[in-house]
């Protein structure tokens, strides 16, 4: 996940050191999740990406398989945390905002991106640019808010961030748009915050690039 929830620069530190034990807090099992769906398709010493990487705690579980980890995120912060779990191969300091990605053509067998992309209202770019580099065979890995009737926005107060939910219909166009093929998908809950009065349906995907 991308550390860059807030211009408040003390609450953004607070919120990379604290984003492990939230995750727990809150019961997310993303990252499992996410990893139980690709775990047929995956091999050791194979290579993925993770798009926004956070702390590294969804790239844990390929890491301890034998997978080669590379990421990149826009949060210095969570990149440091990253680094100290000494995990990746590769670390990058980029702007998820930016294309082209700054790797080559074809260079990953596998791409994952977990808890991020319900803070985009267009994915699109992820989409092409997971094809992109992305080697046929591959396999792209995500997670999204569900939304039942197009893209769904709610304003976060704490972090003074926009949320997004994306519905099936819109990924469905983008899988096809990018010729990419359905493997998997699943949804599941999560609280919304530590008090856990209230959950948030989340919808893990699994595609393959032809």
């Amino acid at each position: 996940m991308s550390g860059k929830l807030t211009s408040n620069k003390h609450k953004e530190i607070d919120y990379a050191d604290e984003y492990d034990d939230l995750a727990s807090q809150t019961e997310s099992h993303s990252a499992e999740i996410i990893f139980g769906l690709a775990y047929e398709y995956i091999q050791p010493e194979q290579t993925v990406l993770d798009i926004g990487i956070g702390t590294g705690l969804s790239s844990n579980l390929f890491y301890q398989v034998g997978m080669d980890i590379y990421g990149f995120d826009n949060s210095p912060e969570m990149l440091n945390i990253c680094k100290n779990k000494d995990i990746t191969v590769d670390l990058k300091l980029f702007d998820l905002n930016q294309e082209p990605l700054p790797y080559a053509n074809e260079q990953f067998d596998h791409a994952i991106s977990v808890g991020v992309f319900h803070f985009f209202q267009d994915l699109d770019s992820f989409f092409g640019e997971a094809k992109r580099i992305i080697k046929p065979g591959g396999t792209f890995s995500f997670t999204v808010i569900v939304s039942d009737d197009g893209i769904s926005h709610e304003f976060n107060e704490e972090y003074q961030i926009n949320v997004y939910g994306h519905n099936q219909e819109y990924l469905e166009d983008l899988i096809t748009k990018y010729n990419f093929k359905l493997l998997k998908r699943i949804r599941f809950l999560i609280f919304k915050d530590v008090a856990k009065t209230e959950r948030i349906c989340f919808e893990a995907y699994v595609l393959i690039s032809d």
